[in-house]
């Protein structure tokens, strides 16, 4: 059995559904069994394979015969039409019929029909309707197998030959919403307000007529008994509470969500037998079977789409319960109540949260069923359908922002979870849920045309405005682009100050390089080279004088002669210094600085490093060794010349020779002579170190615990990075000596 009358079609034949039938000269009735598929009276179409059938709000179609009995007990045919009959929105708003078998022998005073009695004919011989109401006596006519009729408050009188009832043969029987039969005849013996049809049971017992409405209707006919009787209904018990209506059922479900979901649905999931109180739940449901006060047609629904169905969960099937039982009544799931405005904070606010019953509720509602669930109530009937427009904009969106370019993953993860929400606030028919959408949409500041081309592709594509995926588009996704946009103006600002740094990097090397190269033009210049050979004739001429008065202290004042002769030696031995201090002056050129030149950097730089008292100490140290150790030398070379000429020749050719060399090598000795071009070596050491970056002096202040070593650090690095000392070309430095 398949279908059932759908909630709130009327107790007796719907007027779309009875039609007229014409051909061969007669006239009948009958009734859409669907749209296409007519019942009527076999003796109607006599033999004739097609007949014209007409509906009140429909055409006419010339339909054939695809069944049809006629004997003593049924009289009865089938006609298909090449096309539906009624209109499309009459095809939908018309139920399945619903067949009933009567189950006692009780009288119906309640039974009704429509059709096309010659008696209702208008002028002219138009055929019109006429809706009869009748009392059906099931006892009466047991052996002719028909039921009898006795029509109410009408007494038609013959209109010439023939009976009045003329063209009522086919039409419906139907008593409390349930088809009973079909209208044959009218019996002999009696007046004209009695009828007889043909039983509902004796065509459902026909298995050729239930396999013709099956394959030309698309189900089979769905009967079920009618018993005049009310049998008393037995209560359900609920949280220890009797229940015999609907809506005190509704009510208990609705304090005790809980526990109507564990009495009802605890062993969910088990389908080969079903628990004792699912069992003792539908047993109650099944009781209200009154097609006059009850829904029929939502009640098979509810037990056999939802109830009986395993992927459904009990939570959801409590629901769809509670929407039957008092689809008036506020809905509530899961023990709170549901409103468009609690939808809306699940969509907006719900999402966002970790947990919490908010939530809870928006996960629910992207598992799927719960809107369709809420719209079987009253106040919630607005939802009906947003299920799959809901599902039609979520894959819509996740298809658009898969095929943006460039999507970042986290955005594109947002779509496909928590975007859900945003998409079903633009759906709900629910005014807060559009001025939300609205506010949320002014706080955010998408990024402007060109910044972003997967934001601006999505905007392009994104649909109408006003759709719910555009909707997405200007709030969440719009948040990440804006987002995004900061990240990419940041890292523009990051690359313009790199390339400014490095501008400014190879310009200070440039500097540098022009800097070193004048320094070194002007240091090479041969003016620059004669007066180093200059300063250091004098320097060393001058230490020859010095010593030369040093050995007339010793031996001038007793021995002349000797004092002459070291004289001499002092005089060659300054000679010699000056050659070999010639070289290393036309070598360094302005860097060869004898010490009396930078003597109070000298001085200034070992106080910065030892301090006064012991900068000082260690000159006066340094004095008097230099000079007992000349005095000495005097005193030894003096004894010499006096004692033995030829070894002290021969010292004396010594120490020619090494004064010479020493004053080749310069610095490389490390005792007689030196370059004195500290501050030239440290300038070029200083150099190369900043061809490669920072200098390796400074990079080593940096990393000291000393504050005083950190600070020149910082002021060398201002000076690395911003050319400080690219004015100076007098091969002096603007800060590092003061």
């Amino acid at each position: 059995m398949t279908g059932a009358p759908r909630t709130g079609r009327a107790i007796g034949p719907e007027l779309e559904s009875v039609a007229a039938l014409t051909g061969g000269g007669r006239t009948g009735s009958g009734y859409l069994l669907s749209p296409r598929l007519v019942l009527s009276a076999a003796h109607v179409v006599d033999g004739a394979d097609n007949m014209s059938v007409s509906t009140v709000r429909g055409g006419t179609e010339v339909c054939r015969v695809v069944w049809r009995r006629h004997d003593l007990v049924c009289d009865a045919a089938l006609l298909l039409a090449p096309r539906d009959l009624v209109p499309p929105d009459v095809a939908h708003r018309l139920g399945p019929v619903h067949w009933a078998r009567l189950a006692d022998a009780s009288p119906i005073g309640d039974c009704q029909a429509m059709g096309f009695p010659r008696i209702a004919r208008a002028s002219g011989g138009r055929l019109d309707i006429e809706h009869i109401e009748c009392a059906l006596r099931p006892g009466a006519g047991l052996v002719r197998g028909r039921y009898v009729l006795d029509v109410k408050d009408v007494s038609p009188e013959p209109a010439g030959q023939g009976s009045p009832w003329g063209g009522m043969s086919g039409a419906a029987l139907f008593a409390r919403g349930r088809m009973l039969g079909v209208i044959v005849s009218m019996p002999e013996n009696f007046s004209s307000r009695r009828l007889e049809a043909v039983r509902s049971a004796t065509l459902l017992d026909d298995a050729s007529f239930t396999a013709a409405v099956a394959e030309h209707s698309g189900a089979p006919p769905f009967v079920t008994e009618l018993s005049v009787a009310a049998a008393e209904r037995k209560p359900l018990v609920l949280a220890g509470v009797l229940h015999m209506m609907r809506r005190d059922l509704a009510a208990t479900i609705r304090s005790h969500w809980a526990e109507a979901a564990g009495q009802f649905f605890a062993e969910e999931g088990r389908a080969e037998e079903q628990s004792e109180g699912l069992r003792h739940l539908l047993a109650w449901l099944r009781q209200f079977d009154d097609p006059v006060s009850d829904d029929i047609e939502g009640l098979r629904v509810l037990i056999d789409r939802r109830l009986l169905n395993s992927g459904v969960t009990a939570d959801l099937k409590l629901l769809h319960l509670l929407a039957w039982l008092d689809p008036e009544g506020d809905p509530v799931w899961r023990g709170s109540a549901v409103t468009l405005e609690s939808l809306t904070d699940a969509c907006l606010v719900g999402r966002m949260d970790d947990s919490g019953p908010t939530r809870e509720l928006y996960d629910d509602l992207c598992l799927g069923g719960l809107l369709d669930a809420l719209a079987g109530f009253t106040v919630l009937r607005r939802l009906e359908g947003l299920q799959q427009a809901w599902d039609q904009a979520w894959a819509s969106s996740l298809n658009l922002v898969r095929q943006a370019p460039g999507v970042p993953d986290d955005a594109q993860e947002w779509a496909e979870h928590e975007a859900r929400g945003m998409l079903l606030t633009a759906l709900l028919p629910h005014p807060g849920a559009g001025e939300r959408l609205r506010l949320a949409r002014e706080r955010v500041m998408p990024p402007s045309d060109g910044v972003l081309a997967w934001y601006d592709w999505l905007r392009l594509h994104s649909g109408g405005a006003g759709s719910p995926v555009e909707w997405l588009v200007r709030t969440d996704l719009a948040a990440f682009a804006m987002r995004y946009a900061e990240l990419a103006a940041q890292q523009v600002a990051k690359e313009r100050m790199d390339r400014r740094t490095t501008e400014a990097l190879q310009k200070a090397h440039l500097g540098r390089v022009r800097q070193w190269q004048a320094y070194e033009a002007g240091r090479r210049a041969p003016a620059a080279r004669l007066g180093a050979v200059v300063r250091a004739v004098v320097w060393v001429g001058l230490w020859g004088a010095v010593v030369t008065a040093a050995v007339w202290l010793v031996w001038g004042w007793a021995e002349p002669g000797i004092a002459r002769s070291v004289s001499w030696q002092c005089v060659w031995l300054t000679v010699a210094g000056i050659a070999g201090r010639v070289p290393a002056a036309l070598r360094l050129g302005v860097a060869y600085q004898p010490p009396l030149s930078g003597f109070r950097r000298r001085a200034r730089a070992r106080v910065v490093r030892s301090g006064l008292l012991r900068t000082v100490a260690r000159g006066i140290w340094t004095s008097l060794l230099r000079a007992g150790v000349t005095v000495g030398a005097i005193a030894f070379q003096g004894a010499l010349v006096h004692d033995s000429t030829v070894v002290a020749l021969l010292f004396f050719g010594l120490a020619l020779c090494g004064v010479f060399l020493a004053g080749l090598g310069g610095a490389r000795s490390g005792a007689v002579f030196r370059d004195w071009d500290e501050e030239y070596q440290e300038r070029l050491r200083d150099y190369r170190s900043r061809q490669g970056g920072v200098p390796e002096d400074v990079l080593r202040k940096v990393k000291s615990a000393s504050p005083r070593d950190r600070a020149e650090a910082y002021r060398a690095a201002t000076e690395q990075f911003t050319g400080l000392d690219l004015g100076r070309t007098d091969g002096r430095r603007s800060d590092r000596h003061g």
